[in-house]
């Protein structure tokens, strides 16, 4: 049953309208989704109110109940973009982030489990880098334009 919703939504993401969404991509967000259920047979359905050329807004479903939200986009560091994902609980938490490619020799750090929970459990639009987000070296372009795409990503949500 895992592997039918898995292919369920890699076929999806295949025919979405998004353009960051390439083949690593789409392979790594499948298991960390995979992963944060507890391996559950989930399926994902896009918001099309919500989904935009940039995000992939999609509900997350364990059979008729929904379980949240899962957001698929990219932002851009010094130099490349870095594609992740975020999901929200259903009260617009979010509940995890995970990088899934980071092209850039540089600013990796921002890729760090300790440093994306500080993002957790929070549903400000206005979280402030540097105050509210911790400053991390070597990764303030990519940090900071993480915070302000989730920033954006939780105003959609809010609104």
């Amino acid at each position: 049953m895992i592997k039918f919703s898995i292919l369920i939504l890699t076929s999806f993401l295949f025919s979405a309208n998004v353009k960051a969404v390439q083949p690593a991509v789409t392979k790594k967000f499948q298991k960390e989704l995979t992963k944060h259920f507890d391996g559950e047979s989930i399926i994902t359905k896009e918001n099309k109110m919500l989904s935009n050329d940039n995000d992939l807004f999609m509900d997350i479903y364990k059979g008729n109940e929904k379980l949240g939200i899962v957001v698929l986009t990219a932002a851009k560091g010094r130099y490349d973009k870095f594609d992740y994902m975020i999901v929200y609980d259903l009260n617009c938490k979010v509940d995890l982030i995970k990088i899934l490619v980071y092209r850039s020799d540089y600013g990796a750090e921002i890729t760090a489990k300790r440093w994306l929970s500080q993002f957790y459990i929070k549903k400000e639009d206005s979280l402030k880098y540097g105050s509210d987000i911790q400053a991390i070296s070597g990764a303030t372009f990519s940090a900071i334009s993480l915070t302000k795409n989730v920033n954006r990503i939780n105003k959609i949500l809010k609104e």
